[in-house]
């Protein structure tokens, strides 16, 4: 930017117009050329990098929200199983609360659907408390790689 007067003595801010200053790239040293075009790139790596890793954040929200969904999903059809399978265990031997074949036949079955549930549920990774370390570590590994491989081609660029 450069201001150049409106009057011929200025004396307020006011008497000053904005103007855009051009100046031709013959005129700029080879140097200052130079510097410009690594500074011009590195601000445009530094945007890129931090656009990826937020991608790669995004990505890594979206497949634990995902693997999340599946488990909520799961839950809910074992649930169902479970209502379904003591209704017919309630109708078949009737709803007696004094009834000690009953009561047994709907212990027996909470106990297969506890086992069903262990074998059939495999929680998700984020689940174990070294879990978080782990990701976290791998997350960084995957920056970085992704940090590399741009760089690399900026330098191919140059």
């Amino acid at each position: 930017m450069h201001f150049k007067p409106k009057v011929q003595q200025p004396q307020l801010a006011i008497d000053y117009i904005r103007t855009n200053l051009e100046v031709l790239a013959k005129d700029i040293h080879p140097m200052d050329q130079i510097v410009f075009h690594r500074k011009t790139g590195e601000m445009v790596y530094s945007a890129l990098a931090n656009k990826a890793m937020l991608g790669q954040q995004l990505q890594n929200s979206l497949n634990n929200t995902s693997s999340q969904l599946d488990l909520e999903k799961t839950s809910s059809l074992a649930k169902d199983n479970r209502i379904k399978s003591l209704d017919e265990i309630i109708i078949e031997l009737g709803h007696d609360p004094k009834d000690a074949k009953g009561i047994k036949a709907l212990m027996k079955k909470k106990e297969d659907d506890i086992a069903t549930l262990k074998k059939q549920l495999k929680l998700p990774i984020t689940r174990h408390p070294q879990t978080i370390e782990v990701v976290q570590e791998k997350a960084e590994e995957d920056m970085m790689d992704l940090l590399m491989k741009i760089n690399q081609r900026l330098n191919e660029t140059e």
